[in-house]
């Protein structure tokens, strides 16, 4: 791991795509049979506003470090990075060797309807873990501020008991695709152009 990836200037395009490798076939009868062949990782595509050398130098540079896709580091997407739950509580991980989609969890605001804590589409990371999970139902909590939290994809790996849950500034850790290659483009204005093809490291 190789530290994150400054936040200024911030991007002003951001794509986040989810890859579940699948096969599927059809027979001539039509019936379906398809099989999951692969875990679930994301990808991101991140473009920049046009920088002056200043600007660029320092995103340049952490990205010269990373050696083409040697390294990972962590990037923190805007907007979408953080959940728009009001009353969250310092959520923990409750109990251990969960497996599955679903996850008990504890230490919420307690007495919570659906959708004041996580809700669907948020993001969130365990502490014992690189991997990024969506969560995919609005939850609540009871009294005593447990709730069960529902996410794609199924754990890979179990989470500790007391783990904690990020749910703001989730970040993600990633490496650069496309090999070795690091490009940009600059002009008469002496303005910057510079893009990122990133995905999320296991």
């Amino acid at each position: 791991m190789s530290g994150a990836l400054p936040t200024s200037p911030a991007f002003t395009d951001l794509s986040i795509s989810s890859v579940v490798p699948t096969i599927q076939s059809r027979s001539i009868a039509g019936k379906r049979q398809v099989r999951q062949i692969g875990g679930q990782y994301f990808k991101l595509y991140a473009s920049f506003p046009l920088m002056s050398r200043s600007e660029f130098a320092p995103i340049y540079a952490f990205i010269m470090k990373q050696r083409g896709s040697y390294e990972s580091f962590t990037v923190v997407p805007p907007v979408v990075g953080s959940t728009t739950g009001t009353s969250l509580g310092t959520p923990l991980v409750n109990g251990a060797s969960q497996t599955g989609r679903t996850v008990v969890t504890d230490g919420w605001t307690g007495d919570q309807t659906a959708g004041n804590l996580l809700k669907a589409g948020d993001y969130i990371k365990f502490a014992n873990h690189t991997k990024i999970y969506n969560i995919v139902a609005d939850n609540a909590s009871d009294a005593g501020g447990n709730s069960s939290l529902t996410i794609e994809p199924a754990l890979i790996t179990s989470p500790a008991e007391n783990d904690v849950i990020t749910t703001s500034s989730v970040p993600f850790t990633v490496y650069l695709m496309g090999g070795g290659l690091i490009e940009y483009s600059t002009g008469f204005d002496n303005l910057f152009s510079f893009a990122l093809d990133l995905c999320e490291a296991l």
